[in-house]
């Protein structure tokens, strides 16, 4: 369960009293592709792919962790590959859902951030990329270039605290935009005191209400002093969290390699999902 899915088997259960409830909703509602029902359902075909809630949900669960191309999927479930395209349309809001209902997602906004804030926590921020197909569009490979990557790729920004919890996730955006850029666009709002560690692709960013920390920039032609070597060092162990925190959010391959669903709705629905699960492992496993 923990190498497909990337969830103990306490963890899965969990997730799965939400999503159950969610996919009896639907399903008395709907059919699987998404078409209105005239007489409400409340029992599943013994026909249908996927019987019953666990197996949908490790399903999509297990596509997320392992990133297999759809045919692959399909081998392994017994089913054809348009089938598996109509599941992971359904599922995956169902699950973002579940994640949403146990208070696990990310805020998506600075409003509900601000929310979530406490006086005088070190938060800790970074911005994170993943691989996409080339467009065959030349104005949109353009802006999906990421000279840092040398390749297509779609970019978030993460705001984390001490305790490895994703509590920000920005909007999925071009790979080309900057850093910086992507942080003044989201336009955080802080309290008072709060401390902000960084590294230097945030170099000028000054938001509201944070006491920003940022290594000491190696100057053209003259090197740093030891006591900057030494600061760059210790802030460096310290914002070590955040890249473990990105390490959590990609263990499902889906949000490390590339990501082959195609859509701007579903890749950025596909990253709120990895951070929705790194928060569930996270809190649960703190807890126990």
């Amino acid at each position: 369960m923990l190498s497909l899915t990337s969830l103990t088997e306490a963890e899965f259960s969990l997730l799965l009293l939400h999503f159950d409830a969610l996919w009896q909703e639907y399903h008395r509602c709907f059919d699987l592709v998404g078409k209105s029902r005239r007489i409400e359902k409340f029992s599943e075909h013994s026909s249908m792919s996927l019987k019953g809630s666990p197996d949908k949900l490790f399903f999509l669960l297990m596509y997320l962790k392992q990133n297999p191309t759809q045919e692959y999927q399909a081998f392994a479930f017994s089913m054809s590959q348009g089938k598996v395209s109509q599941w992971l349309k359904v599922l995956l809001p169902l699950v973002e859902r579940a994640l949403e209902r146990i208070k696990l997602l990310p805020a998506r906004t600075a409003e509900r951030l601000c929310l979530r804030l406490l006086a005088g926590q070190v938060l800790y921020m970074d911005a994170t990329e993943r691989a996409i197909p080339r467009s065959a569009d030349y104005e949109r490979q353009r802006h999906e270039y990421s000279g840092k990557k040398c390749a297509h790729t779609v970019k978030n920004l993460l705001l984390s605290d001490e305790g490895g919890r994703v509590l920000y996730l920005s909007a999925t955006v071009e790979g080309s935009l900057r850093d910086k850029a992507l942080a003044d666009e989201a336009g955080l709002v802080f309290r008072p005191g709060q401390g902000l560690l960084l590294d230097l692709g945030f170099m000028g960013y000054q938001p509201e209400g944070a006491q920003v920390c940022l290594p000491v920039k190696k100057a053209r032609n003259r090197e740093l002093t030891d006591y900057d070597k030494l600061y760059n060092r210790l802030l460096a162990s310290l914002r070590v969290k955040v890249e473990h925190v990105v390490a959590g959010v990609k263990r499902v391959r889906i949000a490390k390699e590339k990501v082959r669903l195609h859509g701007e709705q579903v890749r950025d629905k596909v990253i709120s999902i990895a951070c929705g699960l790194h928060n569930l492992r996270n809190d649960y496993r703190n807890l126990s």
